[in-house]
């Protein structure tokens, strides 16, 4: 049976792309953190919504 030190860093992906803002932007690199902020936006503006309908369903349960 194998043990693992789950604390050492591994290399493994996490998804993250790392993006390096020192020195002069380009054009390109402020376009894909527009484009980033512009989707957190959106979900956020989606997650605030679910959560009103989600607290209009619960105060209807509670009020019957």
């Amino acid at each position: 049976m194998a043990t693992y030190d789950l604390r050492q860093k591994t290399h493994a992906s996490s998804g993250q792309k790392i993006s390096y803002l020192g020195g002069g932007l380009n054009p390109l690199t402020l376009k894909r953190i527009q484009n980033l902020e512009d989707k957190v936006t959106s979900q956020s503006e989606r997650l605030e919504h679910i959560v009103k309908l989600l607290n209009e369903l619960s105060e209807k349960k509670s009020a019957s």
